[in-house]
């Protein structure tokens, strides 16, 4: 016989042994003693866990003799490993080589035998090389799975029974096997096999709570609106009596609001409440294919279409009548009253459902108060006469004067007679500005408007004045000089030539001031007679420059016909009444000829008989003097008959 080895996978071969040389060799080994046969036939002692089978006589319990290699017999007894191999799952159907048949010779690739009782069967990982369990078990811990301690699932108590029929151990918490991939391995099915084995349809690897992987649409009852706030156990509720479950199927309280929802109506409707509700909220009432309130006696229109329920129907309940003739059975009467005598408490005379503002009431309806609006009161907000809140406001307020809503833009001027700050009287209500005050008004004044003050703007007369902010109107004098500055007036300190005592009206016209044909000259000491009445003023009151203004000379004026006219005598007559040559003698202010010269009376020589009849230029003859001028000689003329008769 030759001497037992042991190979690289820990397996006993013999070689060149024959059937009749085992029947030979058990004969010798029943012949010698137990010990010395151990010592010249065992390759060395088993590991602990096979203990019991180290004999020589056990040697057949473990290896299958009979052909040329002995054959190794371990899924004779590892019943469970020949059981997954079969079902292709668990870690050794992974890594064995072959068919289960042959499967007990890969047994020793990791499990070697015949080397101490201290050697370890199973190679353990060290931590530089971790257990993979995705790969080497084939299942990847995932979420809590892979935070879960080995000790954890790999438990006695989570061996299946058919797993513990045969596995062959007096100590269960020592093995890695009996364990399958279904929760219900490892985890207490609170739903009680309600729901079925694969948890994983709601429930995820990271926690049993909340079930993130459940969708309710998959139920026979769809959440939704107010329904997917709820939390769960509002109505999945655990039962109050001992053993009881939380169930989630098989029971029928989602037929009807009512199983879950108090009838808040006290059984005034059918049970159908989504006729009228919907999931969204209690509060929301379906607008259309729901409850239709146009059907009742009060149908809701503009914004009594957004007023919730309870607004109106306070206890829920609705049928109990609720008082709807007039507005105030429902609103507060905003107005305290100032209507009721009109309206009797109906808003709709100038309000709509659509709104308490704006109300309808317009300019139509105002013209028919007693302050019918026009112009510019028709544009003014209502808010600027009816000031303040809803509650507050006073729709009645006085009107009797325009002082009532305008400030006295006069200071006061008109507030007297014949006024009595009676705007109307020159203002319209098309605007301020457009005053009716006309020239026939303005006869009624103190000053009558005429002539060239009625093409005047009122402002150049009517000014403001840095003492008073209004316009002044009235004023204390009416005289000419209050508005025009007196042109027969010298300034400058120049001594005064031509004051008038009279006013102006005595010379000048409001229709020009050169327009002075209302100057009575007869009541001067120099009437104007004749020629003189169509004599310019200018021609015997000639302007005057003094200073930096031209001064007309009206009063001192001279009476003497010489200070206008030029002596054409040539100083023949000069000395005989005075300085100047008493023209008026001879001449008249009608015309300069003929005269009315009296020869008896002014002269030396009496015209009688033929003399009378003698044109004067036959005595008087032309004769000429400085300056180119040719004279009629009167003065010298001689008297002697000879002179003039030959």
């Amino acid at each position: 016989m030759q001497t037992p080895r042991v190979g690289a996978i820990g397996s006993m071969i013999f070689q060149g042994t024959t059937r009749g040389r085992v029947t030979q060799l058990a004969a010798v080994v029943l012949t010698l003693g137990a010990a010395v046969a151990r010592a010249q036939m065992s390759p060395g002692e088993l590991a602990k866990a096979h203990a019991d089978l180290d004999s020589p006589l056990k040697c057949a319990s473990c290896h299958e003799f009979g052909t040329r290699n002995a054959q190794l017999k371990c899924l004779h007894c590892h019943e469970e490993i020949r059981l997954r191999l079969e079902a292709k799952r668990g870690y050794h159907a992974k890594v064995v080589r072959g068919a289960v048949a042959q499967a007990s010779a890969d047994c020793a690739r990791c499990h070697a035998e015949h080397n101490g009782r201290k050697h370890q069967l199973v190679r353990w990982r060290t931590p530089k090389e971790p257990f993979d369990h995705a790969k080497d078990a084939g299942w990847l811990l995932e979420g809590k799975h892979a935070r879960a301690k080995c000790e954890q699932c790999h438990a006695a108590k989570n061996i299946s029974p058919e797993d513990r029929a045969v596995l062959k151990r007096t100590d269960l918490s020592k093995t890695y096997m009996g364990l399958n991939q279904k929760c219900g391995s490892c985890h207490r099915d609170e739903h009680h096999g309600d729901l079925g084995v694969d948890c994983t349809k709601c429930h995820t690897l990271e926690a049993w709570k909340p079930a993130a992987a459940f969708s309710h649409d998959r139920s026979e009852f769809q959440l939704t609106g107010g329904h997917q706030k709820v939390p769960c156990e509002k109505c999945h509720q655990r039962p109050a009596f001992a053993g009881a479950y939380v169930k989630y199927k098989n029971f029928g309280f989602f037929e009807t609001c009512k199983a879950c929802h108090k009838d808040p109506h006290g059984g005034s409707f059918a049970a159908d409440c989504e006729k009228c509700h919907t999931t969204e909220g209690w509060k929301h009432v379906r607008q259309a294919g729901g409850f239709d309130h146009a059907k009742t006696k009060y149908p809701l229109v503009g914004r009594h279409a957004q007023v919730q329920c309870r607004k109106c129907h306070k206890s829920e309940n609705f049928r109990t009548v609720v008082a709807h003739e007039r507005c105030l059975d429902c609103h507060q009467d905003k107005h305290k009253g100032q209507f009721a005598a009109r309206d009797g408490g109906e808003c709709g005379a100038c309000h709509t459902e659509t709104g308490f503002k704006p109300a309808r009431f317009a300019v139509k309806e105002h013209a028919a108060t007693r302050y019918p609006l026009a112009g510019l009161h028709m544009k003014v907000e209502c808010g600027k006469c009816h000031p303040g809140k809803a509650e507050t406001v006073n729709y009645h307020p006085g009107f009797g004067s325009c002082r009532e809503c305008h400030k006295d833009r006069h200071s006061g001027q008109f507030a007297a007679l014949p006024y009595e700050d009676r705007c109307e009287r020159c203002h319209v209500e098309t605007g301020w500005k457009s005053a009716r005050f006309a020239l026939a008004d303005h006869r009624r004044g103190k000053f009558a408007l005429g002539g060239a003050h009625a093409a005047i703007p009122c402002s150049d007369c009517h000014r403001n004045t840095p003492a008073v902010e209004a316009r002044r109107f009235r004023f204390a004098s009416t005289g000419c000089v209050d508005c025009h500055e007196d042109p027969h007036r010298p300034a400058n300190g120049m001594v005064q030539v031509a004051a008038v005592k009279q006013s102006c009206e005595s010379c000048h016209t409001v229709r020009s001031w050169k327009e002075t044909g209302s100057f009575d000259h007869s009541s001067t000491r120099f009437p104007l007679l004749g020629r003189h009445r169509s004599a310019a003023c200018t021609g015997c009151h000639k302007p005057a420059v003094l200073g930096s203004r031209t001064l007309v000379s009206f009063r001192g004026t001279t009476d003497q016909c010489g200070a206008c006219h030029a002596d054409v005598h040539d100083g023949q007559f000069q000395g005989m009444t005075g300085n100047q040559p008493d023209c008026v003698r001879c001449h008249t202010v009608t015309n300069w000829r003929p005269t009315e010269f009296d020869h008896k009376k002014h002269s030396t020589f009496s015209l009688a008989g033929a003399h009378e009849r003698v044109p004067c230029r036959m005595c008087h003859a032309r004769r000429s003097v400085a300056g180119g001028r040719t004279v009629i000689v009167y003065k010298g003329t001689p008297r002697q008959c000879q002179e003039c008769h030959r």
